[in-house]
């Protein structure tokens, strides 16, 4: 079992099980904040009864003065700062490591999920934002629910012991009620009121959302049409009520950390009345009244976060719940892909092939194609010549139709680093050139690297670069034209050799002589293999089998 899996809970993510793939490290953490919460409030507690005490030794006369053990305390103190400090920068990055450990895997079990159910995957790509913002929600319920709560808890316990055993159990009930109130009851109602409140919220931003995103697509047109008033306005009011739910959310926690305040102050008070009546018969000190008022003080930090994050509950609820209507439930469970073989024998029938949402797409293709074989595409624009492709290469789900290899289905075989695909949409990054053709081969000499720039017919560019193979290409490609992206794509495939060769308008922003050369290359180098190829431009190879897309 991989480690994400630990994550879901029977078929569902749940926040029960966020904590499950890295207890080693949200224990680490848990353990280090508490040390650090501890020895706060311990060092403000000891320095408020030093303090104190030390004065009175003083006041009380000069003997008691010098006999007054003032080291012991002072060291303590000391060493509680030091934890102190410790504690903290430990606790960050404990909770920091157990953090983006949780981010890691919570992606890697989602999108494994999705790539192993290609249907729902292409549906939920729709809400792409969705899972981006959700899973990075989710890691607020350990680190701003759970391990907050955990120290405030202990504390709590810690203080009330610590009552009881220098001041008897009378104060000790008496502090319990409105410290447990702080504590546990007034977050814990809280949190069950926001827990509804949290998935409203997300359809709210859903909603907002999309009255914003959908007009804008087509800005132009209503704007000629003077429509755009209209969806500005709609937009408007969802935003309205969604800043008025921030607005009432941000009243809410105020309201929690207010009863929170006064739970605090009402045990401030409760422990001076009752305190003094102590002191008055001799069984509490002043400088331990003090520690202990001064721990109030100090353990009401940790108190008001609980109240601040009351909402943090009901949205890491809601991300789960949306996390689970777009992502499958179960990951089927398939038999080991076989490795293919020497020859293939590539057939489909009544293929059909439609990205999501598109009017029109790629209907009923049949095709025959063996090793050495061209199998090239052409059809108008939007005929679904790139859908057909993006099948071809594992990417698309067909819509309907048989797509089997050597008489098997298309799926019973391993085409992983079995395909090369160069699609419309180009992958070339701000990196130099030579690091752009080195992620299709990363062990490639410059000998290999020179070599694919002439077969694409761009070594004498490189050459005429002050920089040659590190020539910096921009993001996106920008420093070069579309044609020279487009080649260089072409030539990180041609590092090494796929059995399934598969082109997106390869011969884009070429020349006729340049493209006749290309052609004659590729022919070359997939002698041994398939090649698919989909060009608007003429046929370049009379032995091609053309297959029209789109054609009635």
């Amino acid at each position: 079992m991989k480690r994400y899996d630990l994550l879901w809970s029977g078929r569902e993510l749940k926040l029960s099980g966020l904590l499950r793939s890295r207890q080693g490290a949200w224990i680490l953490a848990w353990f280090l904040g508490q040390a650090t919460a501890i020895a706060g409030i311990a060092l403000l507690a000891l320095s408020g009864w030093f303090i104190t005490a030390a004065g009175l030794a003083g006041m009380m006369s000069l003997a008691t003065a010098y006999t007054f053990n003032y080291f012991t305390p002072a060291g303590v103190i000391r060493l509680l700062a030091i934890l102190r400090t410790a504690g903290r920068y430990g606790e960050r990055l404990g909770s920091h490591d157990a953090v983006l450990g949780l981010l890691a895997d919570l992606r890697s079990g989602l999108f494994a999920r999705l790539a192993a159910a290609r249907q729902q995957q292409v549906s939920s790509l729709q809400h792409m934002h969705r899972l981006l913002s959700d899973i990075e929600l989710l890691n607020n319920w350990p680190l701003n629910v759970v391990l907050p709560w955990l120290w405030a808890f202990m504390l709590l316990l810690g203080i009330l012991g610590l009552t009881l055993v220098v001041a008897g159990g009378g104060l000790t009930l008496a502090l319990s009620i409105p410290l447990v109130l702080a504590t546990l009851v007034i977050p814990a109602l809280a949190a069950g009121y926001g827990r509804n409140w949290g998935l409203q919220q997300a359809m709210q931003a859903e909603t907002r959302r999309t009255a914003l995103l959908q007009p804008l697509e087509a800005l132009t047109a209503l704007l000629q049409w003077q429509q755009w008033p209209r969806f500005a306005t709609t937009f408007f009011a969802e935003d309205g009520s969604y800043v008025g739910a921030q607005l009432s959310q941000q009243r809410l926690a105020g309201k929690v950390v207010l009863l929170q305040q006064l739970c605090l102050a009402a045990a401030a008070a409760v422990l001076l009345w009752q305190g003094s009546a102590l002191f008055s018969t001799g069984k509490l000190s002043v400088a331990m009244l003090l520690a202990l008022l001064l721990a109030i003080f100090g353990f009401a930090e940790l108190v008001l976060v609980l109240g601040m994050n009351v909402m943090t509950f009901g949205l890491c609820r809601a991300a789960c719940t949306r996390l689970n209507a777009i992502v499958p439930s179960s990951v089927p469970v398939s038999e080991p892909k076989k490795d293919l073989p020497l020859q293939l024998h590539l057939q489909a029938r009544n293929l059909c092939a439609r990205w999501p949402r598109a009017l029109n797409g790629a209907e009923h293709i049949s095709f025959d194609v063996k090793n050495g074989d061209i199998l090239l595409l052409q059809g108008a624009s939007g005929a679904g010549k790139s859908a057909l492709l993006a099948v071809l290469a594992g990417e698309l789900e067909a819509n309907d139709g048989e797509l089997s290899c050597n008489g098997w289905p298309f799926a019973h075989w391993q085409w992983t680093r079995q395909v090369g695909y160069l699609a419309q949409q180009l992958d070339i990054f701000d990196l130099t050139l030579a690091e752009n053709l080195r992620l299709g081969k990363a062990d490639a000499t410059d000998e290999e690297l020179w070599a694919v720039l002439a077969s694409v017919g761009l070594m004498v560019w490189a050459e005429h670069q002050p920089k040659q193979l590190d020539t910096p290409l921009g993001e996106y490609g920008a420093a070069v034209s579309g044609g020279q992206a487009r080649r260089i794509a072409l030539a990180r495939l041609l590092l090494r050799p796929y059995v399934l060769l598969i082109l997106d308008e390869p011969f884009a922003g070429m020349d006729e002589d340049t493209q006749f050369a290309l052609a004659a290359m590729l022919q070359q180098h997939q002698q041994r293999g398939i090649l698919v190829v989909a060009s608007h431009q003429a046929n370049p190879w009379p032995q091609a089998q053309v297959l029209q897309v789109g054609a009635s």
